[in-house]
């Protein structure tokens, strides 16, 4: 897939000094071409991962379109609680246990509105709508992005075992954090970085596919040995 982007070519003394100086005459523009051939597996959960302005949102986009792309943080009615903005026409019993599930047992929180929560519990509050709501499609941008690594990482793992439960629903998490790779155990990798694809290899087997992660550093623990779950 090729991602371009096309902005105002400035002509300002800075603007054009800058050109000249760092041979940046495209500034401008951004072009970039991206390999994410998956169609030989079978998937639920997979994660863009690169650093901020590496084109993940432009790349998320293509795959189910605009529409199927949101932010855990943005859509709540911040005049009601999240129990009440959480499947609203729903089943009771599922959207708390969703909200358990996700690590968000703090029963109080639930009578609060989404504002009044931390961004932890914002967070958690966000991954429980989404396991809820389960589109059959859907990308989720800024995936664990501004809130604390723990956090992160066992948010990464409670989310997961919450989606596998959607049999033949996909989600597409885009992350500029590569540590919670080893704790979402996602059905493939993409690293937008080094342009590089991993795929989890059939059921069975205790052994990840032989591509490798140019930023090998980002990468620890014991998803560099197995991406079982």
């Amino acid at each position: 897939m090729k991602v371009e982007h096309n902005g105002k070519d400035f002509e300002s003394y800075r603007a054009q000094r800058v050109k000249s100086l760092f041979n940046a005459e495209s500034g401008a523009n951004w072009v970039n071409e991206f390999s994410i051939d998956i169609d030989d597996i079978d998937w639920g959960i997979g994660l863009i991962v690169g650093a901020s302005g590496s084109g993940k949102t432009s790349i998320g986009k293509q795959f189910f379109g605009t529409d199927k792309i949101i932010n855990l943080y943005e859509g709540w009615d911040n005049s009601k609680p999240i129990v009440d903005c959480i499947a609203p026409d729903g089943d009771f019993n599922q959207v708390t246990a969703a909200l358990s599930a996700v690590g968000l047992g703090d029963v109080p929180s639930w009578l609060r509105p989404f504002k009044a929560l931390s961004n932890g519990q914002q967070f958690r509050a966000g991954l429980a709508r989404l396991v809820t709501e389960a589109p059959g499609e859907v990308v989720v941008d800024e995936f664990t992005s501004v809130i604390d690594r723990q956090i992160a990482k066992i948010g990464a793992l409670a989310f997961a075992k919450s989606w596998r439960k959607n049999q033949g629903k996909k989600v597409i998490l885009l992350s500029c954090h590569y540590d919670v790779i080893e704790w979402l155990q996602p059905d493939w990798v993409y690293d937008v970085n080094t342009k590089v694809l991993k795929k989890k290899l059939p059921s069975g087997n205790d052994r990840i596919s032989n591509l490798t992660f140019g930023r090998s550093t980002e990468l620890t623990g014991s998803f560099l040995k197995s991406i079982t779950i």
